[in-house]
Protein backbone atom coordinates (compact mmCIF):
# COMPACT_ATOMS: atom_id res chain seq x y z
CA UNK A 1 0.00 0.00 0.00
CA UNK A 2 1.32 3.43 -0.76
CA UNK A 3 2.74 5.35 2.19
CA UNK A 4 0.09 8.11 2.06
CA UNK A 5 -2.83 5.66 2.45
CA UNK A 6 -0.96 3.76 5.15
CA UNK A 7 -0.31 7.03 7.02
CA UNK A 8 -4.03 7.88 6.83
CA UNK A 9 -4.96 4.54 8.40
CA UNK A 10 -2.36 4.95 11.15
CA UNK A 11 -3.58 8.48 11.95
CA UNK A 12 -7.27 7.54 11.88
CA UNK A 13 -6.79 4.43 14.06
CA UNK A 14 -3.78 5.12 16.31
CA UNK A 15 -4.78 2.48 18.87
CA UNK A 16 -4.96 -0.28 16.26
CA UNK A 17 -1.73 0.76 14.52
CA UNK A 18 0.15 1.42 17.77
CA UNK A 19 3.70 0.40 16.92
CA UNK A 20 4.85 1.28 20.45
CA UNK A 21 2.86 -1.72 21.75
CA UNK A 22 4.07 -4.00 18.96
CA UNK A 23 7.32 -5.90 18.91
CA UNK A 24 9.49 -4.03 16.39
CA UNK A 25 10.59 -7.36 14.91
CA UNK A 26 7.06 -8.13 13.75
CA UNK A 27 6.22 -7.56 10.07
CA UNK A 28 3.98 -4.45 10.43
CA UNK A 29 6.54 -2.18 12.08
CA UNK A 30 9.22 -3.43 9.68
CA UNK A 31 7.34 -3.53 6.35
CA UNK A 32 4.07 -1.65 6.80
CA UNK A 33 0.87 -2.77 5.05
CA UNK A 34 1.80 -5.30 2.38
CA UNK A 35 -1.12 -5.18 -0.03
CA UNK A 36 -2.42 -3.04 -2.87
CA UNK A 37 -4.18 0.31 -2.60
CA UNK A 38 -7.45 -1.24 -3.78
CA UNK A 39 -8.03 -2.76 -0.35
CA UNK A 40 -7.65 0.58 1.47
CA UNK A 41 -11.41 1.16 1.85
CA UNK A 42 -11.95 -2.42 3.04
CA UNK A 43 -9.21 -1.98 5.68
CA UNK A 44 -10.54 1.44 6.70
CA UNK A 45 -14.05 0.05 7.17
CA UNK A 46 -12.74 -2.97 9.07
CA UNK A 47 -10.67 -0.82 11.43
CA UNK A 48 -13.61 1.54 11.94
CA UNK A 49 -15.86 -1.37 12.92
CA UNK A 50 -13.22 -2.94 15.17
CA UNK A 51 -12.44 0.25 17.08
CA UNK A 52 -16.13 1.15 17.35
CA UNK A 53 -16.92 -2.26 18.86
CA UNK A 54 -14.03 -2.07 21.34
CA UNK A 55 -14.91 1.45 22.46
CA UNK A 56 -18.62 0.64 22.85
CA UNK A 57 -18.08 -2.67 24.66
CA UNK A 58 -15.57 -1.17 27.06
CA UNK A 59 -17.79 1.83 27.80
CA UNK A 60 -20.64 -0.58 28.64
CA UNK A 61 -18.26 -2.56 30.85
CA UNK A 62 -17.32 0.60 32.80
CA UNK A 63 -20.96 1.68 33.05
CA UNK A 64 -22.07 -1.66 34.48
CA UNK A 65 -19.21 -1.71 36.97
CA UNK A 66 -20.24 1.75 38.16
CA UNK A 67 -24.02 1.27 38.22
CA UNK A 68 -25.60 -2.19 37.97
CA UNK A 69 -28.94 -2.07 39.85
CA UNK A 70 -30.21 -5.36 38.35
CA UNK A 71 -27.00 -7.33 38.97
CA UNK A 72 -26.50 -8.02 35.29
CA UNK A 73 -23.41 -10.09 34.56
CA UNK A 74 -20.68 -7.64 33.62
CA UNK A 75 -18.91 -8.79 30.45
CA UNK A 76 -15.14 -8.72 30.37
CA UNK A 77 -13.57 -5.71 28.68
CA UNK A 78 -12.45 -6.24 25.08
CA UNK A 79 -8.65 -6.06 24.75
CA UNK A 80 -7.45 -3.42 22.29
CA UNK A 81 -6.65 -4.83 18.86
CA UNK A 82 -3.07 -4.12 17.79
CA UNK A 83 -1.81 -4.99 14.30
CA UNK A 84 0.98 -7.48 13.86
CA UNK A 85 0.80 -7.84 10.07
CA UNK A 86 -1.45 -6.93 7.14
CA UNK A 87 -0.68 -8.51 3.78
CA UNK A 88 -1.97 -10.27 0.69
CA UNK A 89 -1.55 -14.03 0.57
CA UNK A 90 -3.10 -16.43 -1.96
CA UNK A 91 -5.09 -13.56 -3.51
CA UNK A 92 -6.81 -12.47 -0.31
CA UNK A 93 -6.26 -10.19 2.65
CA UNK A 94 -4.53 -11.50 5.75
CA UNK A 95 -5.06 -9.42 8.90
CA UNK A 96 -2.94 -10.63 11.84
CA UNK A 97 -3.49 -8.98 15.21
CA UNK A 98 -3.65 -9.51 18.93
CA UNK A 99 -6.47 -8.55 21.26
CA UNK A 100 -10.15 -8.41 20.40
CA UNK A 101 -12.93 -10.93 20.94
CA UNK A 102 -15.10 -13.35 18.95
CA UNK A 103 -17.05 -10.54 17.27
CA UNK A 104 -13.83 -9.00 15.99
CA UNK A 105 -12.66 -12.42 14.78
CA UNK A 106 -15.85 -12.55 12.71
CA UNK A 107 -15.31 -9.06 11.31
CA UNK A 108 -11.77 -9.98 10.24
CA UNK A 109 -12.85 -13.27 8.61
CA UNK A 110 -15.59 -11.43 6.72
CA UNK A 111 -13.17 -8.76 5.43
CA UNK A 112 -10.68 -11.43 4.40
CA UNK A 113 -13.41 -13.25 2.45
CA UNK A 114 -14.63 -10.01 0.83
CA UNK A 115 -11.10 -9.21 -0.35
CA UNK A 116 -11.33 -12.15 -2.77
CA UNK A 117 -13.94 -10.11 -4.71
CA UNK A 118 -12.24 -6.68 -4.61
CA UNK A 119 -9.48 -5.71 -7.04
CA UNK A 120 -6.33 -5.23 -5.00
CA UNK A 121 -5.16 -2.52 -7.41
CA UNK A 122 -8.20 -0.23 -7.73
CA UNK A 123 -10.93 -1.48 -5.36
CA UNK A 124 -13.46 -2.33 -8.09
CA UNK A 125 -15.26 -5.65 -8.28
CA UNK A 126 -12.74 -8.39 -9.00
CA UNK A 127 -12.08 -12.08 -8.81
CA UNK A 128 -9.14 -14.38 -8.22
CA UNK A 129 -6.93 -14.63 -11.28
CA UNK A 130 -3.69 -16.26 -12.27
CA UNK A 131 -2.15 -19.64 -12.76
CA UNK A 132 0.32 -20.39 -10.00
CA UNK A 133 0.84 -16.96 -8.44
CA UNK A 134 -2.76 -15.92 -7.84
CA UNK A 135 -4.07 -12.40 -7.27
CA UNK A 136 -7.42 -10.61 -7.12
CA UNK A 137 -8.13 -8.21 -9.96
CA UNK A 138 -10.88 -6.58 -11.98
CA UNK A 139 -11.00 -7.05 -15.76
CA UNK A 140 -8.97 -3.86 -16.27
CA UNK A 141 -6.09 -4.96 -13.99
CA UNK A 142 -5.90 -8.58 -15.10
CA UNK A 143 -2.50 -9.44 -16.52
CA UNK A 144 -2.50 -10.13 -20.26
CA UNK A 145 -1.39 -13.74 -19.79
CA UNK A 146 -4.34 -14.37 -17.43
CA UNK A 147 -7.08 -13.06 -19.71
CA UNK A 148 -9.31 -15.81 -21.02
CA UNK A 149 -12.50 -16.25 -22.96
CA UNK A 150 -14.69 -16.08 -19.84
CA UNK A 151 -17.07 -13.16 -19.57
CA UNK A 152 -16.26 -10.05 -17.60
CA UNK A 153 -16.45 -10.04 -13.82
CA UNK A 154 -20.01 -10.11 -12.54
CA UNK A 155 -21.29 -9.25 -9.11
CA UNK A 156 -21.66 -12.00 -6.54
CA UNK A 157 -24.00 -9.88 -4.44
Amino acid sequence: MNSELERKLCEKFPKIFNTEQTNSLLPFPMFGIECGDGWYQLLRTLCYQIQGHIDWANSQHKLLLKDNPYNVKVPDPVPQVVIEQIKEKYASLRFYYRGGDERIDGMVRMAEAMSEHICETCGDLGRIRGRGWVYTACDKHTRKEDKDERSETTSIF
